[in-house]
């Protein structure tokens, strides 16, 4: 399908999938035009110029029908309200822009994902692993373990590791743990950042293997990079 971009009119092929999310909801938008249900006659001109009497829908204001010949009290009919069909023009157009406007910027940032990774969180991974905040905050688990491996209580405590990254940057100590190098192998061993991603189980757009359906990348990507899901979760839908 291709849409065009309402902000510079330029035109955009979305993926498969989103086409489909898109043509439903442009379904959804015509199942709620105007249905002409309210009419009354009315007064004016044609394009020529020309008087003509015609029935005009009282809730969007399109003249609806043929021309009807004058009744004898045509000069006391209401005047056609011409400008309540571009209001409801203009509306439905917004309307339908609004739906143009959310694939398009739901492609651009599948692309952008695509050009640039996991960039977006290592690059912030990193600096916030080599900060004080982090060094006090892993001091502290550390001396909590007291040096024992949290996962087997037999070797030394070498990593701290992530159980869950819902206040990164800002973590509980409970949702950090100290394991020695193996145990810390058998947990990334089940897949890095599984607790993270947890929480997107419950998502429409969840699909097996940890990948994210309306972002088209791995859910770790969609989650760590600002310019998609993000950590707040802001394309989560509740499946249905």
């Amino acid at each position: 399908m291709r849409l065009i971009d309402p902000r510079n009119g330029k035109q955009l092929t979305i993926d498969l999938d989103l086409s489909q999310r898109c043509a439903k909801e442009f379904s959804d938008l015509a199942k709620h035009e105007c249905k002409h249900e309210r009419k009354e006659l009315r007064r004016g001109t044609n394009k020529g110029g020309h008087p003509v009497i015609r029935m005009q829908c009282l809730d969007c204001g399109l003249r609806v029908g043929n021309a009807l010949k004058a009744p004898p009290n045509a000069e006391e009919l209401p005047g056609f309200d011409d400008a309540m069909h571009d209001a409801y023009l203009a509306t439905r157009k917004a309307a339908k822009e609004k739906i143009d406007l959310k694939y398009v910027e739901i492609q651009l940032r599948r692309w952008k994902a695509k050009e640039r990774g996991d960039s977006y969180y290592q690059q912030a991974h990193n600096a916030y692993l080599a900060s004080p905040e982090w060094r006090d905050r892993r001091q502290r688990v550390m001396d909590r373990a007291q040096g024992q491996c949290e996962g087997c209580r037999l070797a030394q405590a070498t990593e701290v590791h992530h159980l869950s990254y819902d206040h990164w940057g800002h973590e509980f100590l409970f949702e950090l743990v100290a394991p020695c190098g193996d145990c810390h192998d058998r947990i990334h061993a089940k897949g890095d950042h599984e607790a993270m991603v947890a929480g997107c189980s419950g998502c429409l757009h969840a699909s097996r293997g940890h990948y994210c359906r309306l972002y088209d990348v791995p859910m770790v990507t969609a989650l760590e990079a600002d310019e998609l899901c993000t950590f707040e979760r802001d394309g989560f839908e509740p499946a249905r």
